[in-house]
């Protein structure tokens, strides 16, 4: 049987050694490269490489989610050709879940999950791949949140979009130049067309 070629993207040395190591025990899965950075990965032949699991955050002075360069890498990758992409990270906020996905990632851990690695390569591998439980529920929820939408007037959808990101009905009257009273009025609406 062919083993399954990991490449590995982490800038943790101690994460890098021991996920290599866990990934290699059940000897169906042989790690054939490793990065530790956005440079090296632009360096490597990927040609040799069926998997690739890559750290969201590729650098230690990373703070925020405006420098979150595993996903650069993983648009990268994609569009080499590369569309068997987990994402490892200890990041769990939605819109970076979802912007990951964006990029071509196939499935998304968080690295307190990491007993779960092998088998999501595995199912990357076979291109049969369940959506880990770490993001499972984000992503049944913007199913949700979207088919909801649908139903709304796109005045509707401006007023739920903005009660989404947690502006106040007088927020949202004076952001959309109308009274409070007629932004209650459409709340009342939309929350009798979602429900």
């Amino acid at each position: 049987m062919d083993k399954i070629k990991l490449m590995i993207v982490e800038d943790d040395s101690v994460w890098m050694q021991s996920i290599s190591e866990y990934v290699q025990k059940d000897n169906d899965i042989i790690v054939v490269e490793q990065a530790y950075n956005k440079e090296e990965v632009l360096q490597i032949d990927c040609t040799n490489v069926d998997v690739v699991l890559l750290d969201l955050s590729l650098s230690k002075e990373e703070k925020d989610d405006e420098n979150l360069s595993g996903l650069e890498v993983a648009s990268h990758l994609y569009k080499k050709g590369l569309n068997k992409i987990i994402m490892l990270t200890s990041w769990d906020e939605k819109d970076i879940i979802l912007e990951c996905f964006d990029k071509g990632v196939v499935n998304y851990i968080t690295k307190t999950s990491y007993k779960d690695i092998p088998n999501a390569v595995r199912e990357a591998y076979k291109g049969k791949v369940n959506i880990h439980s770490d993001v499972s529920n984000v992503l049944i929820g913007e199913l949700r949140k979207e088919r909801k939408m649908k139903i709304l007037t796109p005045i509707e959808r401006e007023v739920y979009s903005l009660k989404e990101q947690g502006l106040s009905r007088v927020q949202i009257a004076e952001k959309l130049y109308k009274s409070v009273e007629t932004i209650k009025s459409q709340w009342r609406i939309i929350k009798n067309k979602i429900n």
